[in-house]
């Protein structure tokens, strides 16, 4: 289900630039909530995903320093992720607290990503 809210989040997000006659030259805080909004749902999905390879990675033998490099980039994208929610999910309105949301979320999504990616172009490395 979560995957399914994220796909769609980023459906969203990718079609927003051509929903109106501006595009994608003008920007607006709606387009920036629903990013912030896409920026969550994305985490919580990856954060499954890293877990799957992590665990992959583990039973595969990945080296420590390869693991530790891993599990570091998760602490700093749960740090982010929980800085992120200490502001809450801020309402529909326009307030600096999405700012703030927005910073720390997208902050933690980039630095599970590249766990992620670490851990996928290892496995697949191990796996050739």
């Amino acid at each position: 289900m979560k995957r399914a809210v994220a796909l769609l989040a980023v459906l969203m997000v990718a079609l927003v630039p051509f929903a109106g006659t501006a595009g994608a030259t003008t920007w607006s805080y709606e387009n920036f909530i629903k990013q912030s909004i896409a920026w969550y749902y994305l985490y919580q999905s990856d954060e499954e995903k890293f877990n799957e390879l992590y665990n992959l990675s583990v039973q595969a033998n990945v080296s420590n320093e390869t693991l530790q490099l891993a599990m570091e980039l998760y602490t700093n994208a749960t740090a982010e992720f929980e800085k992120a929610l200490m502001y809450g999910i801020p309402d529909e309105g326009r307030s600096l607290r999405w700012v703030v949301f927005s910073v720390h979320i997208r902050k933690a999504y980039l630095y599970i990503e590249q766990a992620i990616e670490l851990l996928e172009a290892v496995i697949e490395n191990e796996s050739a």
